[in-house]
């Protein structure tokens, strides 16, 4: 009867060990994958802001004419600077994408359709979605197709109705975010 209950006992402490562990886990994933957002929220604005100066330098000290075009181009025409992919693991919810397109375009509306692909193959069919450009150059979109594998290339396009823009990003085959560059 004494060996019951040591037994019962020592069953009961490894299961509060695991228990515990598994919510250290879990509060330690939570913690690392909002630093990561922070971060890279961090990054897209430093590139805006950096992207600004590049445009404005780019304009006055061009010494080709193909540049001082690019320039002028930019700055009519949203053109993707940057692009953070998010990945939650989870593949019933999608993937969602903080593009940057430039703080000058504040207040625009964009249409953002993003594609993903994995090993050459179309994982989603989506539409263009019409989007504000926020304060800070970005805009936010989401895919809410299942997707059971991470892609590993997005292709963005984004238009203001007229004009169209598009970028092909590689990506890594992870769960959390990525930034990629134009």
């Amino acid at each position: 009867m004494r060996d019951d209950r040591v037994l019962i006992i020592c069953v009961c402490a490894i299961i509060c060990v695991v228990v515990i562990s598994a919510a250290a886990i879990i509060i330690t994933d939570n913690q690392k994958e909002a630093a990561n957002q922070t971060q890279n929220t961090t990054t897209v604005q430093q590139i805006n802001d950096s992207g600004s100066n590049q445009a404005s330098s780019g304009s006055n000290s061009a010494s080709s004419g193909s540049q001082a075009t690019q320039a002028t181009t930019t700055n009519s025409f949203p053109s993707v600077k940057s692009a953070t992919f998010y990945s939650d693991g989870n593949p019933n919810t999608g993937e969602s994408a903080t593009i940057n397109v430039g703080s000058e375009h504040a207040g625009e509306t964009i249409y953002v359709a993003i594609w993903y692909y994995r090993d050459g193959s179309p994982m989603n069919n989506p539409s263009s979605q019409a989007l504000t450009v926020g304060q800070d150059g970005t805009v936010s979109h989401t895919d809410y197709t299942a997707m059971p594998k991470y892609p590993d290339e997005a292709e963005v396009e984004i238009s203001d109705g007229n004009t169209v823009d598009t970028k092909t990003f590689s990506l890594g085959k992870y769960k959390g975010s990525q930034t990629k560059y134009a």
